[in-house]
């Protein structure tokens, strides 16, 4: 047989012979009975108040159970139909169907239509094999009587399955049946084949196994959720929470009493899980803790009580990121500095985003702030440090201190030394963190401003990666709103400048502004930190700029327009910048655009500028002219920072450029 040809007609062959054989619609019929009401909507039920999910209409069923309860396991499986253990579907539903926790994006159609595809299978074959389906064909062949084989043989002869009356000829004179023959009869009567695709499409049940596979923490205790979730940061399967039921037991009721605080205890010694004081603020604040693991590094975790007191009253979703970033000294550094400030009115994916900004720039901006202040109070002097000096002092041979500098690569260091010096005085400690604090807080209340309106279900969207996650289209579907109208609110605009606020555009100029202890005040506002950045991003543009004219016209030379280096006209001096040297001089001495913009035209012919200053030395201006056919045509003239000048100065430059213009002609 052409069996690739011949499958297509198989639900066709098999509707017929269910109407030819009583025997064979019995086994269809008993499959009806079991999944004849099976569908996507009810293939996995979810009872949130039981903590059970029932699977293929009821077929199946998980019980899940806090570790407080006198079962031995905490999950109880019934995968049993009248005694029969549909082993191949449990396989599956415990090894090979994962609950997405930390991974929250879109799982690929083609995985999940191939798990679907599986799961489909299993189910069937597992139905036909309660209904003892491949027996009962056999059984019905060595029953056949003449005139049903009569008919099949003219059914499979019609529709080319073979040419012969294989079925007559085995009844008849007792030919063994080809095995081809006998397989297709098995397998032609399982609902599979007889209902064809329409029986259990495969579009909805990728639809709800993909739901199923997110729908953990609606059927799991929330506190065995909870540790699950922390476990497995981006998936796990029903066979790894059993294998992790002492852990949960462990941790059960830290996490039932302060859920918040469970991420830490992923940096603790599994063998103190147990304790009642596991998750108390002394293990927080004192090197002397024994209940953390080698790999939190430097201790003790905070070195104040009020960075310890702040953290104890975030969300769970904060603590959980300073959890896995801890090891880290800079997130340190940043809490203690959000500690300063209010944010207890602040959403906690805003407090996210605000650590997570500022996680690696915190440090560099700490370490200069207290290098500022061990300069001006003497800390190296102190007589509670004994461990370090600052580099570029004379150090004796049997001086054994460390020699840092203010550099990230010295930033514990720095934290030691601030520790041992201030021994907990929070005046201290607030004035060295005072500016990091607020601009902090400036980046805080900006982002707290500008998603105000926003629903509750969108907050969770703000920060631009959660953008891939499964949800994220049908939350804004369900507020009207498209993916642009929600980014569009994250941008920081002037003129021709629009960054994103979760880019470093601000942050980077912060890091510069730090350098030389500038004041930042309480009041300063992460727009008007934006608009210093803009000034400054495009000072540095023009440097760059001019460091790349002096190594491209650093040998240029052109003639001048002028014979004198300066003229003396009206009361006003005019002198030709008529060098690259000169050029950048003036653009940088009056903050403009003359070198990056018109170095080029200048050098090229096309353009002439002047430095134009008045007898008394009060007016300082730059005047810039197109050379055209030999002659100047006036284009601008302005103060320092393009500020454009007054008319009656605009009226000597122009008498100027016509006096020298006919000079030019008596030259030719």
């Amino acid at each position: 047989m052409e069996q690739d040809r011949l499958v297509p007609q198989y639900p066709l062959i098999a509707k017929q012979l269910l109407r030819i054989s009583k025997s064979l619609n019995g086994i269809f019929q008993d499959q009806l009975n079991i999944v004849g009401d099976l569908n996507a909507q009810n293939m996995f039920r979810i009872d949130q108040e039981r903590h059970v999910v029932k699977i293929a209409n009821g077929l199946f069923q998980l019980e899940f159970h806090s570790p407080a309860s006198d079962l031995k396991s905490i999950l109880q499986c019934d995968f049993t139909y009248l005694g029969q253990k549909a082993e191949l579907v449990e396989e599956f539903i415990l090894h090979d169907l994962y609950f997405l926790t930390g991974d929250l994006k879109l799982q690929h159609s083609l995985f999940l239509r191939q798990k679907a595809q599986q799961f489909r299978q299993l189910l069937l074959d597992q139905v036909y094999l309660w209904v003892n389906g491949v027996e009962r064909v056999s059984a019905y062949l060595k029953c056949l009587c003449v005139d049903e084989a009569e008919i099949i043989d003219q059914l499979m002869m019609s529709a080319e399955i073979y040419h012969s009356k294989v079925l007559t000829d085995y009844v008849l004179n007792k030919t063994a049946l080809p095995e081809t023959v006998v397989q297709m009869l098995q397998q032609v009567c399982s609902i599979q084949v007889v209902c064809g695709e329409g029986f259990l499409p495969i579009q909805p049940l990728m639809e709800c196994l993909d739901e199923f596979c997110f729908s953990a923490s609606q059927f799991l205790p929330a506190a065995m959720y909870r540790i699950m979730a922390l476990s497995f940061e981006e998936r796990f399967n029903l066979n790894e929470l059993m294998e992790h039921q002492d852990d949960i037991q462990l941790l059960y009721r830290h996490a039932e009493e302060k859920s918040h605080l469970l991420g830490f205890v992923r940096l603790m010694r599994r063998e103190l899980w147990q304790r009642d004081d596991l998750l108390s603020k002394h293990n927080f604040l004192h090197a002397t803790s024994t209940v953390w693991q080698k790999k939190v590094a430097k201790m003790p975790l905070f070195d104040y009580p009020r960075a310890v007191n702040w953290l104890f009253k975030q969300s769970g979703e904060v603590v959980d990121w300073l959890s896995r970033h801890i090891q880290h000294s800079s997130v340190r550094v940043a809490v203690t500095a959000l500690s300063f400030v209010d944010s207890s009115q602040v959403h906690p994916q805003v407090i996210l985003a605000t650590l997570q900004y500022f996680q690696h720039s915190s440090a560099r901006m700490f370490i200069y702030s207290c290098h500022y202040f061990a300069m001006q109070e003497a800390w190296f002097e102190h007589e509670n440090n004994l461990s370090l000096l600052l580099k570029g002092q004379r150090q004796a041979l049997d001086d054994h201190r460390i020699a840092i500098s203010p550099s990230i690569l010295y930033l514990d260091e720095w934290m030691e030394l601030m520790r041992n010096v201030t021994k907990g005085n929070q005046q201290i400690v607030k004035r060295v963190y005072l500016r990091l604090s607020w601009v902090m807080q400036a980046y805080m209340l900006y982002l707290q401003k500008i998603t105000y309106t926003l629903p509750e279900e969108l907050m969770f969207y703000i920060r631009p990666e959660t953008h891939q996650n499964r949800d994220f289209y049908i939350v804004l579907q369900r507020y009207k709103m498209q993916p642009d109208q929600l980014r569009q609110i994250f941008y920081l605009r002037e003129q021709h400048v629009r960054v994103s606020v979760f880019d470093s555009y601000v942050r980077d100029y912060l890091v510069d502004y730090f350098t030389d202890n500038k004041m930042v005040l309480k009041s300063t506002t992460w727009m008007g930190l934006f608009h210093q950045a803009i000034h400054w991003h495009a000072y540095l543009q023009k440097q760059e700029i001019i460091a790349q004219l002096k190594k491209n016209y650093a040998e240029v030379v052109w003639q001048p327009l002028m014979v004198e280096k300066k003229i003396q006209f009206a009361g006003w001096s005019f002198e030709e910048l008529a060098d690259l040297d000169r050029i950048i001089e003036e653009s940088k001495w009056c903050h403009h655009c003359l070198a990056v913009s018109y170095a080029q035209r200048i050098i090229d012919g096309e353009y002439v500028a002047f430095h134009m200053a008045s007898e008394t030395g009060m007016h300082h201006m730059t005047l810039g002219c197109h050379l055209q056919g030999g002659q100047l045509v006036y284009e601008q003239l302005e103060y320092s920072h393009n500020r454009k000048a007054e008319y009656f100065f605009v009226n000597v430059a122009l008498q100027f450029i016509s006096w020298l213009n006919a000079q030019l002609i008596s030259l030719k």
